[in-house]
């Protein structure tokens, strides 16, 4: 097993077509088209409404990285430099080696596994070099496409909660509970 993580250096993860690097300040306007898009936050966040709250968030995720609370990339593409996905571990738990993953993606990029080799590179660092045990995910479970991806991934449906999320369409949605453990992770080579 390689050196377990620590916060001095912001870790880059590279797989075959995405590297996943720390946010900076620059990215705020690309992080606004997909955080500003109602599609892509439809089950997520309320849109956001102007560039500024996208620099806040990404000074606010840099902040949550030096006090060593979370960890979150934005995803480029290998020969890119423009930010295209949010990705991240919450709520780590160092003493229970567990962790929640998140993930947001621009639309232009859905369907082009995109998501699932990012995540996969995720999966990855968080089972060797954060020396995780587990890893949950909560979607929205009529989010079929956040779904799929996570079952792509290995991960199993553990609970749901039932009536969780007020969506925009003025209804209360479940929310589905999902985890994958380190015992059944198994990289695939888009991960490497």
């Amino acid at each position: 097993m390689t050196d377990t993580f620590d916060f001095p250096t912001f870790p880059t993860l590279t797989s075959e077509r995405v590297v996943l690097r720390q946010f900076e300040p620059e990215d705020a306007a690309d992080l606004f088209v997909w955080r500003s898009d109602p599609e892509v936050q439809k089950y997520n966040s309320e849109p956001m409404r102007d560039v500024r709250q996208a620099a806040q968030l990404i000074e606010d995720l840099r902040r949550e990285y030096s006090a060593q609370r979370s960890i979150h990339w934005a995803v480029t593409l290998s020969g890119e430099g423009r930010a295209v996905g949010l990705f991240g571990f919450v709520s780590w738990e160092r003493f229970h080696h567990r962790a929640e993953a998140g993930y947001d993606l621009r639309r232009d990029h859905w369907g082009r596994g995109i998501a699932t080799e990012a995540l996969g590179a995720m999966l990855r660092f968080g089972f060797t070099r954060m020396r995780l045990n587990r890893v949950e995910a909560q979607t929205i479970a009529d989010n079929h496409e956040s779904v799929r991806l996570l079952q792509r991934l290995g991960f199993h449906r553990e609970g749901l909660r039932r009536a969780y999320s007020l969506e925009e369409d003025g209804t209360y949605h479940d929310g589905a509970i999902y985890g994958l453990l380190r015992r059944d992770y198994r990289p695939s080579s888009r991960q490497a």
